[in-house]
């Protein structure tokens, strides 16, 4: 039996709906302790509900510009989760950095990934958690999930999109943890 949990920060920019996700499955599994959340924006309402609710231990920043390395002192994963900045070499190079992107890369690295797979008629979409390198979302995959396109609309691609988010990237970030 695993005795130590490990910590984890995850960093966003939106509104979190991964987090919360994650974060009420963590409350009844117990696979890690969320060390803390950073946010370039505002945390949503219902995260910091379930966090006060709940008496969660965990360092919140929101609003941040940039992140310091004191920010993340007894982290021990880093997970980007909706994060839309750059994140720099020196936390890259000190944490094991991990993220979640919104397309099977290596296709549709950057912003915009639903648009452009409905561009360029693609059949699938899905997502991918791959450790982050320098180089933009270019570091080693760790796990895909794909699911095929019902219909060209972009609002009915982005919902099908965060549903298989939802149901799968909770089990996989326990399985990376162990």
């Amino acid at each position: 039996m695993k005795l130590y949990k490990k910590n984890i920060t995850f960093l966003l920019s939106g509104k979190g709906s991964n987090l919360l996700r994650i974060l009420k499955q963590n409350l009844i599994k117990e696979k890690f302790n969320t060390h803390s959340i950073i946010s370039n924006n505002y945390l949503s309402q219902d995260i910091k509900n379930l966090i006060r609710l709940n008496k969660l231990d965990l360092k919140i920043y929101e609003n941040i510009s940039s992140i310091s390395l004191k920010m993340l002192e007894g982290t021990d994963v880093i997970f980007s989760i909706g994060y839309m900045k750059i994140i720099t070499k020196k936390i890259i190079n000190n944490y094991d950095v991990i993220n979640l992107h919104p397309s099977l890369l290596p296709k549709y690295k950057g912003l915009m990934t639903q648009k452009r797979m409905l561009i360029n008629n693609e059949k699938y979409y899905g997502f991918t958690i791959h450790s982050v390198s320098p180089l933009l979302d270019s570091g080693q995959i760790i796990y895909q999930k794909e699911n095929k396109i019902k219909k060209n609309d972009e609002l009915l691609l982005n919902s099908d999109h965060k549903k298989l988010e939802h149901q799968y990237v909770f089990k996989e970030l326990v399985k990376y943890l162990n």
